[in-house]
């Protein structure tokens, strides 16, 4: 028994000397086998870096591209959900589109009132946003969650300024020019320019 013990621990010495010196430099198998995990690892590296800088390489659009993404799996490639403006838009955009729907949108303002609530609108929002002289929603929506958009282009204009095409379907699409800001460390959309396209 103590014979077996012997030569298994004489084995394992041997093979730990042969390998611990042994030349390298004379051992092409060791050396490949050390390029290669160079290789590899230096190439992931690489890919990391390039999935990491995509992604990170503009943050607000990939932002804004959520916007657009279906909640389940049966809505179309692009949806919107009307829930979702008073968390995408800053309170300020929210209370200009309110106003300005309550004029130029249905409303329970008489004749006498209307001349005096635009005259509100105009001095409350002239020196903060373009002013909207009809009804436009956010995006030129409709007033029910859009569940199967045809198609979403978003491109960058400038910084935090981006240029939305949608295609509503039923040859309703809209061309939007958005300006973001980052409120509490979230995007926000703080005005929203609308034109119908054709």
């Amino acid at each position: 028994m103590s014979i077996k013990i012997f030569s298994a621990i004489l084995a394992v010495l041997l093979v730990t000397a042969g390998c611990t010196g042994s030349d390298n430099t004379n051992n092409p198998a060791r050396e490949m086998y050390r390029n290669e995990k160079k290789i590899l690892l230096s190439d992931s590296t690489k890919n990391n870096d390039r999935v990491a800088s995509k992604t990170a390489a503009d943050p607000a659009k990939e932002w804004l591209k959520t916007i657009f993404r279906c909640e389940d799996g049966k809505s179309g490639k692009y949806c919107y959900y009307l829930d979702k403006e008073e968390i995408i838009c800053t309170a300020r955009f929210t209370e200009f589109l309110q106003d300005a729907n309550e004029i130029y949108g249905p409303s329970n303002l008489t004749d006498a009132e209307l001349p005096e609530a635009e005259a509100r609108y105009k001095a409350k929002w002239k020196n903060i946003y373009p002013l909207y002289t009809q009804e436009m929603w956010l995006f030129g929506r409709g007033n029910d969650d859009a569940l199967r958009i045809n198609s979403v282009l978003i491109k960058k204009l400038d910084t935090n300024k981006y240029s939305i095409f949608i295609d509503f379907g039923d040859n309703i699409k809209t061309q939007n020019e958005v300006q973001l800001v980052i409120e509490e460390n979230n995007y926000k959309i703080d005005y929203c320019k609308t034109s119908y396209a054709q």
